[in-house]
């Protein structure tokens, strides 16, 4: 594939508790990003992180000029991360992934390259995920009633890997949960919403978060966030950069 050399791409990566995944995150990372554009950043949300997730980011800091990170004082959750991140993107393409290396960053030139002038967000959509069954089930029962109740016709919501143009997300404020809904509120909005396969991974190593309460709010959330209000106001998040200018 050819690329522009002088376009600019910031990656955005939410983490929590992630300190046997990170440094192996960003170098591979960085490594697909090398090959699409010169100009590039990588920005860790650190969202309230307990164990050794920060110290790893910063002892790859002092040789990587690429590398940004934003550390929260505690737990926020997936959107305050996100909120934060779209907030000091300098790219004019934004993409964002989980931080378990289940997002294969090789997915990366093809969501790129289908970001045309008929889409504004290309959607990762993983078809053969590697998750456990019950997961997996709930996510199919999920993605069903979210395009009967929301009318969307985006198979995979609730996937990380994806590509916006910056305008789309510039200002955009996300209650909590609404990670899961951002295809949904863009749309509202106009904006025109693509969605291709991608390749799915176990993760590196580690343990997900992922518990029935997470259901069980997911569920709640599909009738909530149907009339979103544009205008709300964010949560007050105590936090610390590295790297930024």
């Amino acid at each position: 594939m050819n690329f522009d050399s002088e376009m600019r791409i910031s990656a955005i990566i939410p983490v929590h508790n992630e300190e046997g995944n990170v440094i192996a995150v960003y170098q591979e990372l960085k490594e697909i990003l090398q090959k699409i554009t010169l100009d590039f950043e990588i920005i860790f949300i650190d969202d309230g992180s307990q164990d050794a997730t920060l110290s790893q980011l910063l002892s790859l800091k002092p040789k990587e000029e690429n590398l940004r990170i934003i550390k929260f004082a505690r737990n926020y959750g997936k959107s305050a991360a996100l909120t934060a991140g779209f907030a000091h993107v300098k790219g004019d393409s934004v993409i964002t992934l989980d931080g378990d290396g289940q997002d294969d960053p090789n997915n990366i030139p093809n969501l790129v390259k289908a970001l045309t002038e008929e889409s504004d967000v290309v959607c990762g959509w993983r078809v053969n995920r590697k998750d456990r069954y019950l997961k997996k089930l709930y996510s199919k029962v999920y993605n069903f009633l979210n395009r009967r109740i929301n009318r969307i016709n985006v198979h995979d919501s609730n996937c990380m890997l994806r590509v916006y143009r910056k305008e789309v997300i510039s200002g955009l404020i996300l209650p909590k949960g609404a990670h899961r809904y951002i295809p949904i509120i863009l749309s509202k909005r106009g904006y025109r919403i693509t969605e291709i396969e991608v390749i799915h991974r176990s993760r590196l190593t580690g343990k997900s978060s992922y518990g029935f309460k997470r259901l069980f709010s997911g569920f709640l959330d599909l009738f909530r966030f149907r009339s979103l209000d544009k205008n709300i106001q964010p949560v007050h998040i105590v936090e610390k950069k590295y790297g930024f200018d």
